[in-house]
């Protein structure tokens, strides 16, 4: 499947799901730029991605802005939490496994709940609305039933 279908088919699925549930502006905002992000993530452990070599420093700088202009933290625990997201990019990096679509890699079913849980832990210490973590359910979880649409 080519990545124009993995950003349409979570696109449909976004704006159904915005259109039912008619949240705020900020809040779909948001959701979109994580339905997209999220959409990519199973590309991440291919060796020869676009998407995994400009996704670390992305996701690093964009969720340090996110909590920078987030005014109710204290800034020790900004300092924090910005230190675990490098350290957690890094690592990430480093060590994610490159055997595309294995038994080792992104594109495994549990990582539909594992990755969501992950920023579910983030957004809280950010003061983010954790309810964001669905949208990366839709867009992660209809990469992979895309790959095995695809499959058949």
């Amino acid at each position: 499947m080519d990545w124009k279908s993995h950003m349409l088919v979570p696109l449909l699925l976004y704006i159904t799901i915005i259109l039912i549930f008619q949240f705020q502006f900020l809040y779909s905002v948001q959701a979109l730029f994580l339905v997209v992000f999220s959409a990519f993530l199973p590309e991440l452990d291919h060796p020869r991605s676009v998407a995994r070599r400009i996704f670390f420093v992305i996701l690093f700088y964009a969720m340090v802005f996110a909590i920078t202009v987030e005014v109710s933290i204290e800034m020790w625990l900004k300092f924090v939490v910005i230190t675990m997201l490098l350290v957690l990019a890094r690592y990430a990096y480093k060590k994610l496994p490159i055997k595309h679509r294995g038994k080792h890699s992104l594109h495994l079913w549990r990582y539909c709940l594992v990755i969501p849980t992950f920023f579910v832990f983030v957004f809280m210490l950010a003061n983010i609305n954790i309810s964001l973590a669905s949208f990366i359910i839709v867009g992660y979880g209809s990469h992979l039933a895309l790959d095995k649409i695809n499959k058949f």
